[in-house]
């Protein structure tokens, strides 16, 4: 079979803006583009994180090759894994969600591992998530560099006062309040917040006495390039696994920013690969401790800055967009044929 007709289920898509969204984004103009037909559906309706959609009630058995399903979301992969026939399905799955309570989202996150289990194959984007599974149907691909290469961009270069971006979008689990709390303590640091999401106004009630930090909301990638070759750090502080990689951390380090990130699941392995730095989930003092350490020393800066960048190009040159889109085209076909 050449030509293949895909369904694509994911709980977010264009134009909204984060990295689910940026990768059915990619894969759907991708396949697109190499004579594939490619239906991309998401869920319409959303309150804060939860998402309302009839999408898994549907039958979808005769008129796709196979269906792309991307989750975890609760109910929507839940249900299409549990009423789909699964021998249709390839299963995406992006992070150990957490919700509710922490007890409740291990309950949740096995029982959803165990129904992922069966479909006919489960892509993930680290060997941490592999290890998750431990079955032959498990294919790690590569989260892919959405930035050019830059090689001009010396973080010896980079001016005064040190300064730490966040870029993504305003969600509970993405740690902002762990950002504030060591805000406050380094007066001396610079703290800019580029993103959007319903929590931007409680932000903004939150840094009305910090004058180290500014929210700029949602930038283009033009002024986003800025904003990374302006910054010594690029920080991920998340608060749990419902953050599994990071793409701004590579993003950040081609423009010669140090990826500074919570220890956590599959963005520990993408900090590793970058040469980065990690620091303990949820706890200021321990981001804090970091932040002082690289403002406080600019050779050690440099050093690690400058390692982390040539390893976020040999990144950017391996794991291109072509990469990601080729790479799935190969396990799909596989897929089909048998």
């Amino acid at each position: 079979m050449d030509v293949m007709n895909i369904l694509i289920i994911s709980p977010d898509a264009p134009p909204r803006r984060g990295g689910i969204s940026r990768l059915v984004g990619l894969l759907k103009e991708g396949l697109e583009r190499l004579g594939h037909h490619v239906t991309l559906i998401h869920p319409k309706f959303r309150i804060k994180e939860l998402k309302f959609s009839t999408i898994p009630l549907h039958r979808y058995a005769d008129r796709y090759d196979l269906i792309h399903l991307h989750g975890p979301t609760p109910l929507l992969s839940d249900l299409t894994l549990t009423i789909s026939d699964r021998s249709r399905i390839i299963y995406t799955h992006h992070a150990e969600v957490s919700w509710l309570s922490e007890d409740v989202s291990k309950i949740y996150r096995c029982f959803h591992r165990f129904l992922a289990r069966g479909a006919r194959a489960i892509i993930v984007h680290s060997h941490d998530y592999a290890r998750l599974f431990k079955e032959k149907n498990v294919i790690v691909i590569r989260m892919p560099c959405f930035f050019k290469p830059q090689s001009n961009l010396d973080p010896d270069k980079k001016h005064d006062p040190f300064t730490v971006l966040y870029v993504g979008q305003l969600r509970p689990f993405k740690g902002l309040d762990v950002l504030l709390k060591t805000a406050a303590m380094l007066e001396e640091v610079n703290f800019i917040i580029a993103g959007d999401g319903y929590l931007k106004q409680k932000l903004f009630q939150n840094v009305k006495n910090l004058s180290n930090v500014k929210i700029l909301g949602a930038v283009n990638d033009k002024a986003l390039a800025e904003l990374y070759n302006s910054s010594h750090v690029v920080c991920l502080p998340s608060t749990n696994t419902t953050e599994a990689y990071g793409l701004v951390l590579i993003e950040g380090a081609l423009h010669g920013c140090l990826p500074l990130a919570s220890n956590l699941l599959g963005v520990r392995e993408n900090i590793s690969m970058l040469c980065g730095r990690v620091f303990q989930p949820s706890s200021h003092l321990s981001l804090a401790k970091e932040l002082r350490l690289l403002s406080n020393n600019r050779e050690l800066y440099v050093s690690l800055a400058e390692k982390s960048q040539r390893a976020a190009l040999y990144y950017a040159m391996t794991y291109t967009p072509e990469y990601y889109v080729k790479k799935h085209e190969e396990l799909f076909m596989k897929c089909i044929s048998y």
